[in-house]
């Protein structure tokens, strides 16, 4: 059992067999999800589709919530400040 698990980190990874565990892990603000958050979820999904001793990935939130949505703080941060989401990909 191979586990990635930085108690700061927001998304928390731990491997058990063939099943992967994602966990969120921005409780106090009801795990939004951050820019980082979705690349790095990107990033372990697509990793996982091309691993064929991945059978079963799970999706948790740490603390109350699952996910309260996307963290739109930094969208309006970068309207305001003139920048378009697709130029800052």
């Amino acid at each position: 059992m191979a586990i990635e698990m930085d108690s700061h980190s927001p998304i928390l990874v731990e491997e058990k067999s063939s099943a992967r565990i994602l966990t969120l892990n921005r409780p106090k603000q009801l795990n939004v999800l951050s820019f980082n958050m979705m690349t790095r979820l990107l990033q372990l999904l697509l990793a996982y589709e091309e691993d064929p001793s991945v059978k079963l990935v799970i999706l948790k939130g740490q603390g109350r919530a699952f996910c309260a949505g996307g963290d739109v703080k930094p969208a309006v941060r970068n309207i305001l400040q003139g920048i378009s989401f697709s130029s800052s990909l």
